[in-house]
């Protein structure tokens, strides 16, 4: 009877550790694979065409991106205007982007679109240029800056003396 208890509880904590080992063993077993197919050569991707897609390319290849400034000399501190006209393209957003490296967004209607922009106050005299993007188009136009007015003494208010 001494050796009977240790005997059982030997057998038992076995068991218990030998089950989950035994459990592990039976779940790695073979399980059914499908069978490799024959693959064929494709020379190109299969791409699916949406009813809206079928022309897009046409689409984009129509756009023609044209940029003006009006007018084409502005003083230092005056404003010019940037028109934008994108040929096939009736409605979208164009990006100005100003000589300062300012960008601006513009809604076009009808593929055009008009901007205000000012020259600085401080700027120098001389050629400046003004980019659009519209899409994947790029477009400039450039303007002269001329230097600003100089303010003339004003006679008129003064003391008396010369």
């Amino acid at each position: 009877m001494r050796f009977a208890k240790p005997f059982t509880v030997t057998i038992a904590s076995a068991a218990l550790l030998a089950l989950p080992f035994t459990g592990s063993a039976l779940a790695d077993g073979a399980r059914p694979q499908p069978a490799p197919t024959a693959k064929a050569p494709h020379t190109a991707p299969a791409k699916q065409v949406r009813k809206d897609d079928r022309h897009k390319d046409a689409r984009r290849k129509a756009i023609s991106l044209k940029v003006s400034v009006d007018p084409s000399r502005v003083r230092a501190g005056s404003s010019y205007e940037v028109t934008i006209a994108a040929k096939g393209l009736s409605s979208g957003t164009a990006v100005v982007i100003s000589p300062e490296g300012k960008s601006y967004r513009v809604s076009l209607s009808g593929g055009r679109a008009t901007k205000e922009l000012t020259v600085p106050s401080k700027a120098r005299a001389g050629s400046r240029t003004v980019r659009v993007k519209v899409g994947d188009k790029t477009a400039t136009a450039s303007f002269t800056v001329v230097a600003p007015k100089r303010q003339e003494r004003d006679e008129r208010r003064h003391d008396g003396r010369k």
